[in-house]
């Protein structure tokens, strides 16, 4: 038998899932990862730090990096590390990690936005991802 505490948990869960799905055009995106990037903030404005995507022969691609963040190598599998995210703290007043996630449909169908560094670290371009995308956030749900 449940106990109250037990029932009211579950009660507000499926509200919280209910809610994902209200007002929310298609907020479950199920595909692969096709984009990875980092913007630094300044008082100019964004800058697009480092870019990488998938290219027309389904490798990863480097169209446009900062040179000293990461090696050719790395570069095409990047991992904002302690060490990588102080860099570019000294260099920016903000940082923002992204993800963009494609589904491999008629239309290609991608949804994306800025991501925690921990899911910007997760998974790499061309994983296949679960992704809860809304408001220009993407939250990793099965990386």
């Amino acid at each position: 038998m449940l106990s109250r505490r037990q029932l009211l948990a579950a009660a507000g869960a499926g509200a919280g899932v209910g809610a994902l799905g209200v007002g929310v055009d298609r907020t479950i995106h199920r595909g692969t990862v096709f984009e990875k990037w980092i913007r630094g903030w300044d008082g100019e404005g964004p800058e697009l730090v480092h870019s990488v995507v998938i290219d027309s022969s389904g490798t990863p691609y480097v169209p446009e990096t900062d040179e000293e963040l990461f090696d050719t190598a790395s570069g095409r599998r990047p991992v904002a590390t302690d060490e990588v995210h102080a860099h570019l703290g000294d260099r920016y007043d903000r940082v923002e990690y992204g993800l963009n996630v494609c589904v491999a449909d008629v239309r290609r169908d991608c949804r994306g936005g800025t991501a925690s560094r921990e899911a910007f670290n997760a998974v790499q371009v061309t994983d296949e991802v679960t992704a809860a995308v809304a408001a220009d956030r993407v939250r990793l749900l099965r990386p």
